[in-house]
């Protein structure tokens, strides 16, 4: 029995919100999660459960390419990601000048 969880996330242009919809393959209709019911936690130190679990990461990548395709970027690392572009695009650049400097006038 194929117990694959697909976790998909759709903008609703209707209502202006993101819609995440969770389905679980396992058997002939499979499963759907049902919205998250919010409790009070009882205190600041309680313990929290995940309201979630996968056994398998490669099961949110479905999650990870339909927020991209919305246009949604990890914000906490995009500044490395700028300058790790920048440094390769410096590199390619000086590859090209080894490369094509004979070619080119600027080069010399």
């Amino acid at each position: 029995m194929d117990n694959t969880v697909r976790i998909n996330a759709y903008w609703e242009p209707r209502y202006q919100r993101v819609g995440l919809y969770a389905m679980r393959s396992d058997g002939e209709l499979g499963h759907k999660a049902e919205p998250i019911i919010w409790t009070p936690k009882k205190d600041r130190f309680e313990y929290v459960e995940p309201c979630m679990t996968f056994d398998d990461p490669k099961e949110l990548q479905e999650l990870m390419d339909s927020m991209w395709c919305m246009g949604l970027r990890p914000s906490a690392r995009s500044d490395e990601y700028k300058a790790q572009l920048g440094t390769m695009r410096d590199h390619l650049n000086d590859m090209r000048a080894l490369v094509f400097k004979d070619k080119r006038e600027d080069l010399e």
